[in-house]
């Protein structure tokens, strides 16, 4: 049973939680079959709800990762599994490869004091946006110690999905609730801004982390560098492209993250959310 304390409403919130390690994987071809009777009539029905087709021939020898197992390798490359962990988090923009798989589901008894585990999806690249500010308001609220957020993307889909991954990736983030020095992600979604709108809220947002001084931006797939980004940013540096959701968070596993401290930032262009992630520690 999941028990809901009162909120804490007194004196200051506490600084973002500090990312204590993270990791970034790009996984080979999975083994995890979806070429099965099960499969057919349920891609089948879910294609045909929507308007598509279902494409067998999209997912070459019928298998790939479901997410799973890329949650499970990167809970190992983290060396987490002997740890405590108060929550987990799984984030994602395109659906699970197979429907009678759930990572958060595995991803509950990973640990033998049970953490609480949801994902968050439905948003598009902006979804790892939203899990770091969840992670932070659970922390706040149930005095977590650490929040593990998981990032993840995975191409196999026997449906066409327009401009969908190229590849599957996992990014894991483990946030610590401590006074220890090191980066600390203040992430925050901004709904709906109209693209005229980007830049001068991009120059709002960022006002607090360029007045502590050069800015290195990092622009996901929705970001237009030339359109969106203000002036008096420093630097400016695009993602890989094929991974709209992990391609981004792999900034914070690479070794300049640390020295850099970027600002990451990324905006669904269905919905137009905009999501800003400062890494110079406070709030953003």
């Amino acid at each position: 049973m999941y028990r809901t304390p009162a909120p804490d409403l007194g004196g200051a919130p506490p600084p973002a939680l500090r990312l204590a390690r993270a990791a970034h994987l790009e996984f080979p071809r999975g083994e995890h079959r979806i070429d099965d009777a099960f499969s057919a009539r349920h891609f089948t029905d879910l294609t045909a709800a929507h308007g598509r087709a279902y494409r067998p021939d999209l997912v070459p020898g019928g298998a790939g990762n479901d997410f799973t197992t890329m949650s499970r390798r990167l809970v190992e490359d983290l060396g987490l599994a002997a740890e405590p962990v108060g929550a987990v988090i799984v984030a994602h923009a395109t659906p699970d490869l197979d429907c009678r798989h759930a990572a958060a589901t595995y991803l509950s008894e990973v640990w033998p004091d049970g953490p609480l585990t949801f994902a968050v999806g439905e948003q598009g690249g902006i979804a790892p946006f939203g899990a770091l500010g969840l992670a932070g308001a659970y922390a706040r609220r149930h005095a977590l110690s650490r929040v593990l957020v998981l990032v993840l993307d995975q191409a196999s889909l026997p449906y066409d999905t327009g401009a969908g991954p190229q590849g599957d990736a996992g990014v894991a983030l483990l946030l610590a609730a401590d006074e220890a020095p090191g980066i600390r992600p203040s992430a925050r979604v901004t709904p709906g801004v109209a693209t005229d709108d980007v830049r001068a809220e991009l120059a709002r947002q960022l006002a607090p982390s360029l007045a502590e001084g050069p800015v290195t931006l990092v622009a996901g797939p929705g970001i237009d560098p030339g359109r969106d980004v203000p002036d008096a940013v420093a630097e400016v540096r695009t993602t890989a492209k094929g991974f709209p959701c992990t391609a981004l968070w792999a900034e914070l596993a690479g070794p300049s993250a640390a020295g850099e401290r970027p600002v990451l930032v990324d905006r669904d262009p269905l919905t137009g959310d905009l999501g800003v992630c400062r890494t110079a520690g406070g709030t953003s």
